[in-house]
């Protein structure tokens, strides 16, 4: 699973597949996932590879039935409290998530930087500590050829 503000774009297309080779994306996201037009650029942007764009709401259910497959799978969520969400929706159906990539949450009013690539705001701080709590591991990174390094402690406190 990633995390990204940009769901599928050129990171995850041109540099995560062909790292991962997917046999599918899966976009859990409710305004994708009930919007006809945006559904059909983002399939066409994933070449061959198909992309499913699931509700909140039964993107659980969905993914609980891929993981019996050992075809691979990427899974993308826009933001930390979608992703705390869909994690506890999951170990609920016996699907533990071992960890999720953190690879971009940009700035917007309310969000503070803590990394170039990671702005963070009160409900992400939370989700980030409902992960932990989980026992998901949080992994920044935004390409496969960056440094990798897990969310630091103090990221999910509220910053002075």
């Amino acid at each position: 699973m990633r995390v990204d503000d940009r769901l599928i774009h050129g990171q995850v297309l041109l540099a995560w597949g062909p790292r991962l080779s997917p046999e599918r994306y899966v976009v859990v996201d409710d305004g994708l996932a009930n919007d006809p037009f945006e559904r059909s650029l983002v399939a066409a942007s994933a070449g061959e590879i198909p992309v499913e764009a699931l509700p909140a709401a039964t993107a659980a259910e969905r993914l609980a039935i891929l993981s019996q497959v050992a075809a691979p799978c990427v899974v993308l969520v826009r933001g930390l409290p979608e992703a705390a969400a869909l994690a506890r929706a999951l170990l609920e159906r016996d699907v533990p998530l071992p960890s999720i990539n953190l690879g971009g949450l940009h700035y917007a009013p309310g969000k503070t930087r803590e990394h170039d690539l990671v702005y963070l705001d009160r409900a992400d701080r939370a989700a980030l500590a409902t992960l932990a709590d989980l026992g998901v591991r949080v992994v920044v990174q935004d390409v496969p050829s960056t440094v990798p390094f897990d969310v630091p402690a103090d990221w999910l406190e509220e910053s002075a």
